[in-house]
């Protein structure tokens, strides 16, 4: 046996921004009901109950500049934990950070009676004429600060019910770029580009008088971040290409769909061999979207006593040889979401975030609905993640999964010219096994040590066979 080790220096850092761990120290996500840690393939979604708001809080105390929040409604008392936001808002002013808080006037946001007098809050305009409401949910923090930039973004109003009872997702960023993008959205509503005294309400814009937002696409620990906000910025049209998207497994989960536009295109993926998924609360029961999906195989209707308030859609999350992506945000799938309302959404190109939205969406579905989703491997992947198996005796890799260190064994029966490389799953080369020389038959053994835990892609092409084959990593 012929064998060759190959360590990895120079190549390392630029894996390590991209991988599990890179994107998790940047990506954060959380829910507010139980997860299904058997779908995991290498990193556990966290389940935070009654936590969601409390994290946010916890941000918030470690500001050291700015606070902008954009919330649609606050409904908190003295008594209550969720007053724990009002808190940190408090005392983040008092220590001299410029905290500025939009909400939605039509909305009861009792709980801004909790705040500093001084703390300067807006309300968007009254609901009426082609003007809905200001739906969004995000908070920026240190926008400013290119080491310590933080956006919170996702589906929950502040209140006890939504943070304790009802189904929701947050997801922390940590970017400067995306912060100072969500930053541009609020001064435009705010009316003022400067942490000045309070907004200027000349000059603010809400509805279909804002201006396109600008920017809309970011890198964060090398995966691409996508922002777009309603009704600018055409985020119909970007949920229909998000949906169009799936080569191999599609979920989502969503409070209101009524639009038939989104809909069609996701029956029309599952009669093509995706695999769908969907939970719909039963506040949007009766549209015509909703009964087309309600018969896909894998519905389930949430009719507790509190709401699935969730609005996302997973994109193949079992195929990360492919495109995996999350979209998340405020916005419900309606008329009224992407054509009045002041919303946003957010696509994470990530194979780990989409799989922690597959840990919370199995859970969801089965809990709700009693129904158990199939897990898939992806198009393209010749292996999924849960199930490592050999596919051909040219080539075998071990241990698989790994802590780390692994051999990768090839055997040619005549001699050929041999490329193996190995990627990250946003294709990203990391190294190169074998360049392309034509090797002797017989077997060759290569050392592969990853810098970090995450999945890699190995291809192999010689002059007799071409594929691809995953590599695992938990170290």
């Amino acid at each position: 046996m012929k064998k060759i080790t190959i360590l990895i220096a120079s190549v390392m850092l630029i894996f390590c921004d991209a991988n599990s761990q890179g994107i998790l120290n940047k990506i954060k996500v959380y829910f507010n009901h139980p997860v299904d840690n058997s779908f995991s393939t290498a990193v556990n979604a966290k389940y935070v109950p009654h936590g969601i708001l409390d994290t946010i809080a916890a941000y918030i105390n470690r500001a050291k500049y700015t606070v902008d929040i954009a919330q649609y409604d606050y409904t908190a008392y003295k008594t209550d934990t969720i007053a724990d936001i009002a808190t940190a808002v408090n005392n983040a002013y008092k220590r001299g950070v410029k905290v500025r808080w939009l909400h939605d006037s039509s909305a009861s946001n009792v709980g801004l009676s909790l705040l500093s007098a001084g703390i300067p809050r807006f309300g968007s305009p009254p609901v009426g004429g082609i003007y809905n409401i200001m739906h969004n949910k995000f908070v920026i923090i240190d926008a400013w600060d290119s080491l310590h930039a933080i956006v919170s973004d996702g589906s929950e109003d502040w209140s006890p019910e939504m943070n304790d009872f009802d189904y929701n997702n947050e997801v922390f960023i940590q970017s400067k770029v995306l912060a100072r993008a969500f930053t541009n959205e609020f001064n435009i509503m705010w009316g003022d580009t400067t942490h000045g005294a309070g907004p200027n309400k000349t000059n603010s814009k809400f509805g279909t008088t804002k201006p396109n937002s600008g920017t809309h696409k970011f890198t964060v620990a090398g995966s691409e971040v996508e922002l777009y906000f309603s009704p600018s910025d055409t985020c119909n049209t970007h949920v229909i290409k998000t949906i169009n998207a799936a080569k191999t497994d599609l979920y989502c989960g969503m409070y209101d769909f009524t639009q038939t536009q989104y809909s069609t295109p996701f029956v029309n993926q599952g009669k093509a061999g995706i695999y769908t998924g969907c939970v719909l609360d039963q506040y949007s029961s009766g549209s015509t979207a909703y009964t087309a999906l309600s018969a896909i195989a894998n519905f389930a209707e949430y009719t507790g006593t509190y709401i699935y308030h969730n609005k996302f859609i997973i994109v193949d999350p079992s195929n990360p040889c492919g495109n995996p992506m999350v979209l998340t945000g405020s916005m419900n799938w309606t008329a009224a979401g992407y054509n009045q309302n002041d919303e946003n959404i957010i696509i994470i190109h990530n194979d780990t975030i989409a799989n922690l939205y597959l840990q919370s969406f199995a859970k969801d579905i089965e809990v709700i609905g009693g129904k158990t989703l199939t897990k898939q491997s992806g198009k393209g992947c010749t292996v999924g993640l849960n199930n490592i198996e050999e596919i051909s005796t040219h080539l075998d890799i071990f241990p698989n999964p790994s802590n780390g260190h692994t051999t990768i064994s090839y055997t040619l029966s005549s001699d050929e010219n041999v490329t193996i490389e190995v990627y990250t799953i946003m294709g990203q080369k990391v190294s190169v096994l074998a360049d392309g020389k034509r090797l002797d038959a017989g077997t060759y053994s290569f050392t592969f040590n990853s810098p970090c835990a995450g999945v890699y892609i190995v291809k192999v092409q010689d002059g007799v066979n071409s594929f691809t084959k995953k590599i695992v990593s938990v170290n």
